[in-house]
């Protein structure tokens, strides 16, 4: 029974769970992008590091 509560949830996922679980090609310059990405979430926050 466990296993079939555990298939049902796998099932009722949202799509996006699901995306991340597949691998995707990253793109050369991923690191730079992330850490970019990473930085303006940061100053989002009010915390500036770049000055």
């Amino acid at each position: 029974m466990a296993q079939e509560e555990k298939k049902k949830k796998q099932e009722a996922a949202p799509p996006e769970e699901i995306d991340m679980r597949e691998e995707k090609e990253l793109s050369p310059t991923w690191n730079e992008d992330c850490l970019t990405e990473l930085d303006d979430w940061i100053e989002s926050q009010g915390v500036y590091l770049r000055q």
